[in-house]
């Protein structure tokens, strides 16, 4: 509201301050009038008000009652459950609900009912239940939901109502469950003495007047004799008494008045909208011109004036300020949908809690496929599904806790708990409450939800934000939404810090190439019959201007998915060449390097053309390049890939099988391929370290495979050796290079040109 607005607000009050000044002048006879009726409207509308209470009272316990007994219906399996665990069942429920008695009766004859007091009766025919109850079970079969009206226990004269439900398998009906309260639970709310400051009483009544349940101050009338019917136990006139009638089966509301003893009362009738029961308010009225008269003849009529005015003036200023505000907050701070709080409210109110302490965790809460559930079966439907949300998550909260609907299906919830096992139990709680939900009365439908959830004191944020927090869910909520079914994720620092790293390397690849942020890293190979460096593998490295290295693991496979290694394979071809053209330049002698080529790569149309174009922009021999290739391109067309290497080799390139052993390789592979050279796997020797038999079993392998590639005038190179034994045994078998951190790490190129040339 701005300031105009307020302005207008407070001319309107001085000017109806000053209208009522003019009226009470001019109406000093009427005002003791005036004033009786006003107090009885008061009387009458709190009254109606204290005895809503009540009315809302008695039906959340009705309906709470019944929900549970739906909840109970639709997850227990009653014809498989024994009677020990029904018992169980019962006791534990006791701590949220008033059953005396609880039980299933099925259609087919298989019955059980547990008492509060752990008996348990099975196999009881429906015919031995007191009528009331028979009923209400037999309501039940037929799909019916039943609060019974109120009756006697048969063996225990306890006064008790019942309510019957039914349990369905699929979309038939194969029983009841029945559970039956005390009345001293619901004579326990209507003792509440809060009715206008506890000085009148309250009756449940049936259509006929008569008494189910009384508070205690009105079970008896001012001779001290039982009340049982208000007709005939009370002071009601006969047409009064006529007028209430009517007003009951109407089933609406009723204002009369009686009197008894010379005491005046009100009395009001509200419908309960249960079995044609009634609700029943008896008030004692004030004795109003009494009280005008006391007033008239102990001040003056100008006091009296002024200090109505003033009051009037402040009640009304006051009652406008609080209505603006009211209106304010309430668009300022809830969802017009479904009355939840908004985000604006939960940002503010976790924010407090998540800047002072990292005891918290934050859910974010969606439905899968609503955009669907809107489609298919209409807005206003799922606007029903939202507001249904909305009061479980309400009811699932604690005191300190605080939710909101953000945007469509999105619910944020702030929860107290850090353990996961007690989050998830409550998330799954709040999920099955919300799936049982039938939308437009469609069973068949299941409602389906996935949650992230970050733990406060998991993240550990040295700035903690409730926006750091919501980023956190955020991803948490991506990752669950890759499942199908209901699913909640917690936040995982790792996994979030590794999608960083992805997101950083596939929004940077391309003007990383361009910055030359890829790094050639060479590794010596030795010559094991000289012990000198006879070549280099060309490896690469990420260094981003902030000097931090990204290892080829953490880049390479996103590169081989996206396309990009065609990209990095031939920079770093190009890498190779001008390092040894800039070698050749210094008047060092050239040493051979090898380089990868990805399989996306090598089956390029223009590729052969490529590697031609840059032997001839450096001027470099052919022959000091050794491609490696991995061996799974040989399984998908080996004449094809022959083609390729008799191609570059015409070139002058030589042609490398690269990790022979780590996968499905295979003597057939190697035979075929027209190669130059192979690597054996760093694996072979990584075994060696295994059982003895393993051992042996690797060196025959090894040993076999050296003697087959001299049969085939093919150069090995053992990688991964680490130990001075490593080499002795490759030497022994005849292998020509080794390859490993024995020799050296992968080392930048002008650390390796300065140590090894």
């Amino acid at each position: 509201m701005d300031e105009r607005s307020l302005r207008k607000r407070l001319n309107r009050i001085t000017a109806v301050a000053i209208v009522i000044s003019l009226a009470i002048l001019a109406m000093g006879s009427a005002a003791s009038v005036w004033l009786r009726s006003t107090l009885g409207r008061s009387l009458s509308a709190q009254m109606e008000i204290e005895t809503e209470k009540y009315r809302l009272s008695l039906s959340r316990l009705v309906e709470a009652d019944i929900q549970t007994l739906n909840t109970l219906a639709s997850f227990v399996d009653f014809e498989e459950m024994d009677a020990e665990r029904f018992a169980e069942s019962l006791l534990a429920s006791r701590e949220d609900n008033n059953f005396q008695r609880l039980g299933y009766l099925g259609k087919s004859g298989y019955n059980i009912i547990a008492t509060a007091d752990s008996e348990i009766r099975t196999d009881v025919p429906v015919e031995s239940l007191e009528e009331t109850m028979m009923e209400a079970v037999r309501a039940a079969w037929n799909g019916e939901t039943v609060v019974s009206d109120i009756y006697q226990y048969s063996d225990t004269g306890e006064e008790v109502c019942a309510y019957a439900v039914p349990v369905f398998s699929g979309n038939e009906v194969t029983g009841a469950l029945a559970a039956s309260i005390s009345t001293d639970v619901l004579e326990g709310i209507l003792n509440d003495r809060s009715v206008l400051s506890g000085r009148g009483y309250i009756y449940l009544i049936s259509e006929d007047g008569r008494i189910l349940v009384s508070s205690e101050n009105g079970k008896i009338d001012l001779d001290g004799n039982p009340v049982e019917n208000i007709f005939s136990d009370s002071g009601i006139d006969p047409d009064g008494q006529e007028k209430i009638k009517e007003a009951i089966a109407a089933g609406e509301q009723c204002f009369e008045g009686f009197r008894e003893k010379g005491t005046d009362y009100r009395i009001f009738l509200e419908p309960l909208r249960i079995n044609g029961w009634f609700l029943v308010c008896v008030q004692v009225a004030k004795d109003v011109n009494s009280t005008i008269y006391q007033i008239v003849t102990t001040m003056r009529i100008v006091t009296m004036v002024v200090l109505v005015i003033v009051m009037l003036m402040i009640i009304y200023g006051y009652r406008l300020v609080y209505l603006s505000n009211r209106s304010l907050i309430q668009s300022a701070y809830y969802d017009d949908l479904t009355g939840a709080y908004n985000l604006a409210w939960f940002t503010h109110e976790s924010g407090a809690i998540i800047e002072e302490t990292d005891e918290y965790s934050m859910v974010a809460m969606n439905v899968r496929q609503f955009k669907f559930i809107n489609e298919i079966f209409g807005v206003h439907e799922a606007d029903l599904l939202l507001c249904h949300i909305k009061k479980v998550v309400e009811e699932n909260v604690e005191k300190g806790e605080c939710y909101c609907r953000s945007g469509e299906d999105m619910f944020y919830i702030l929860l107290r708990d850090t353990d996961r096992k007690v989050i998830r139990t409550r998330l799954e709680k709040m999920i099955r409450e919300i799936s049982q939900y039938a939308i437009s009365s469609n069973r068949n439908y299941r409602i389906l939800l996935y949650c992230g959830v970050v733990i406060g004191s998991e993240v550990k944020d040295r700035e903690p934000s409730v926006q750091k927090s919501m980023t956190h869910v955020r991803f948490a909520l991506d990752t669950a939404r890759q499942s199908l079914k209901n699913s909640i994720w917690f936040y995982d620092l790792q996994l979030h810090e590794d999608e960083k790293l992805e997101n950083y390397v596939e929004s940077r690849m391309y003007q990383a190439l361009e910055n030359r942020e890829f790094k050639m890293y060479l590794q010596p190979k030795i010559g094991l019959a000289s012990g000198k460096t006879e070549g280099a593998e060309a490896l690469v490295r990420w260094i981003p201007d902030d000097g931090r290295v990204i290892y080829p693991g953490q880049f390479i496979p996103l590169f081989e998915s996206n396309g990009f290694c065609v990209n990095l394979d031939m920079y770093m071809v190009e890498n190779v060449c001008r390092q040894i053209r800039e070698w050749i330049d210094e008047g060092l002698e050239p040493i051979p390097l090898s380089v990868n080529q990805s399989k996306l790569l090598f089956y390029e149309t223009d590729y052969i053309d490529n590697m031609k174009a840059l032997l001839e922009k450096y001027k470099i021999p052919a022959d000091l390049i050794t491609l490696e290739i991995l061996e799974g391109l040989a399984l998908e067309n080996i004449d094809e890939l022959n083609e390729k290497i008799s191609r570059l080799k015409a070139l002058g390139f030589r042609v490398s099988m690269d990790d022979f052993g780590s996968g499905y390789s295979s003597f057939n592979t190697l035979a075929s391929l027209k190669i130059d050279e192979l690597k054996l796997d760093r694996a072979f020797l990584m075994r060696l370290t295994e059982s003895d038999e393993n051992s042996k079993r690797q060196k025959t392998i090894m040993k076999e495979i050296v003697e087959l590639t001299k049969k085939l005038k093919i150069t090995t190179v053992a990688e991964g050796v680490e130990t001075k034994e490593n080499e002795e045994f490759i030497r022994s078998l005849g292998c020509d290079f080794g390859q490993g951190y024995y020799y050296s790490r992968p080392i930048s190129a002008e650390e390796f040109s300065e140590k090894y040339l």
